[in-house]
């Protein structure tokens, strides 16, 4: 029933629409107006020339000029008007130029030279027009300016739409506005809204940053934007930032662009990017957050780190032109050489600092490393120094079954060339480790001392110089009890390292944490008698 009821509204609307357009079509040319009318042999017996403030109408248009040749012509009649050529079509709009061909039988007039269209806060200039006054619009085709509130609009092909407040722009359009310029292959603007739709690759160009997007919206009067993916994502750049994203959502006065789907925030002069499955960016405070398989990639002089947490934050710090980068819950990381996980981590880029809290485990050189606390530092994109602070401890395989063990309260590991060659502990050192002659074992070591140095290359102790209160014995190989070579606290959790970028977004439990931090409680509190 409400089938049949919206198809029998539809075909009577669009019958009164044909009935509309036939009887416009249909309504004779009148003269109102000639200062002298002729009608010479020499013309044709069915030609009118009109000399003199020419007032013509057809239908609901008014039609102006200096003089005008009217040829009859079966049903219809063409006008050729010359100068001071003024159309008024629905008593709004004002259509001028300075030559004329109007033909009655399908409406549309043809006017040339210095043309100009004017509707309230509208105005079109061209040199080629063609209008259609029956639908009521006008199209430019060789080229044609728009000027719309503080826009002006250039392109090769035009179409204004009066009636829907529409111009269309297709190739080489320009968009002037006093903070910005629009480079596009297709837009269509809203003459009231002044909002730009974009409909092919453009470009919005300004003093702080770049647009892209082949399709979406731009609020010219507010300065906002939305915009979509195409064949390629939509971006918005600025001097040291670029944001990038499937959908953005970008508002210039406040400075902030949200992105959904494939976020991406590229910090150019940090060689770093934040991405995420949402985010936003601040470029006026440069502030910055990306939720939803959140990563963070520091690009190295060789490699990249590829960090993945719950939550990133960056954070400036205007006074020293710098900025934090943090990292909140279920933080793992992964990079050719160093992987880790961690609750939180806090980047400070004025010193280019890695700091990773509550149990961190990281691996690194062949090394597991775990702390209350690890700090990682880094000159010119190279790690030099670890800090392991409060409950430190470092494990390396010598083979599958037995590991070498280094236990202290704090630890400071120095590294040169990526490879770790010293390490000073301070309180409770403890060691346990398999020396070798000629690549084979030759015994376990323990060795205890409040403060001790390590000595390592390739990754072996070479040497450790027990500073206080040593306390060491060597032991024939393989013969101790497994509890015997194997510190209070130790825990290997090779199971739960990432072994690619892509294990850092795998949910995976660490069952043995709370052994860890148990043992970490035990060290730091029920071990006082080794100090």
């Amino acid at each position: 029933m409400y089938l049949r009821l919206f198809s029998t509204l539809f075909i009577i609307a669009l019958v009164s629409l044909n009935t509309q357009l036939f009887s416009q079509k249909k309504a004779k040319v009148k003269i109102l107006h000639a200062n002298s009318f002729n009608q010479r042999a020499d013309l044709g017996p069915k030609v009118k020339l009109l000399i003199g403030q020419v007032k013509l109408q057809h239908g609901n248009t008014i039609m102006h000029c200096d003089s005008a040749y009217i040829h009859e012509l079966n049903d219809k009649k063409v006008i050729e008007a010359y100068h001071h050529i003024h159309i008024i079509q629905n008593d709004s709009i004002h259509l001028y130029g300075d030559f004329l061909t109007y033909d009655s039988s399908d409406g549309i007039a043809r006017v040339r030279d210095n043309v100009k269209i004017e509707k309230q806060d509208i105005t079109v200039l061209t040199e080629y027009l063609d209008y259609d006054r029956v639908q009521n619009f006008g199209y430019y085709f060789n080229g044609g300016e728009v000027f719309s509130g503080q826009n002006k609009l250039i392109s090769d092909l035009g179409y204004y739409y009066p009636d829907l407040s529409q111009v269309h722009f297709k190739d080489s359009v320009v968009v002037h506005n006093p903070k910005y310029t629009i480079f596009s292959d297709t837009l269509k603007y809203h003459t009231i809204t002044e909002v730009a739709s974009i409909l092919g690759p453009t470009f919005i160009n300004s003093d702080n940053n770049l647009i892209y997007s082949e399709d979406g919206f731009y609020d010219t009067m507010n300065d906002k934007a939305s915009l979509y993916k195409g064949d390629m994502q939509s971006y918005v750049q600025g001097k040291e930032n670029l944001l990038k994203g499937d959908t953005i959502y970008y508002d210039r006065r406040n400075g902030l662009g949200e992105a959904y789907s494939n976020f991406e925030l590229h910090d150019t002069t940090n060689n770093m990017i934040i991405a995420g499955d949402f985010g936003y960016y601040n470029e006026l405070t440069q502030h910055a957050l990306s939720t939803k398989r959140a990563q963070l990639m520091q690009i190295y002089q060789e490699d990249t780190l590829y960090l993945h947490a719950d939550t990133l934050r960056a954070i400036p710090l205007p006074e020293e032109e710098s900025q934090l980068i943090k990292a909140y819950y279920n933080v793992k990381f992964f990079r050719k050489d160093m992987q880790g996980r961690c609750d939180s981590m806090v980047y400070d880029l004025r010193d280019s600092t890695n700091t990773f809290y509550h149990t961190p485990v990281i691996w690194a050189q062949g090394n597991q490393m775990t702390a209350h606390t690890i700090k990682l530092f880094s000159r010119n994109n190279a790690l030099y120094k670890a800090e392991l602070n409060n409950s430190a401890f470092i494990v390396a395989p010598e083979d599958s079954i037995h590991y070498n063990q280094i236990k202290g309260r704090n630890m400071i590991g120095y590294i040169r060339n990526n490879e770790l060659y010293k390490i000073d502990v301070d309180g409770n050192g403890q060691t346990i480790y398999y020396p070798k002659d000629n690549n084979i074992v030759i015994g376990v070591n323990r060795a205890e001392s409040s403060s001790l140095s390590i000595r390592l290359s390739n990754r072996q102790i070479t040497g450790i110089n027990l500073k206080s209160d040593p306390n060491g014995n060597l032991n024939p190989p393989y013969l101790l009890p497994s509890e015997d070579v194997k510190l209070q606290g130790f825990i290997w959790l090779e199971k739960i390292r990432p072994k690619n970028r892509w294990d850092i977004f795998k949910h995976t439990e660490m069952p043995k944490m709370e052994e860890l931090n148990k043992a970490y409680d035990d060290y730091q509190y029920g071990d006082s008698e080794d100090e």
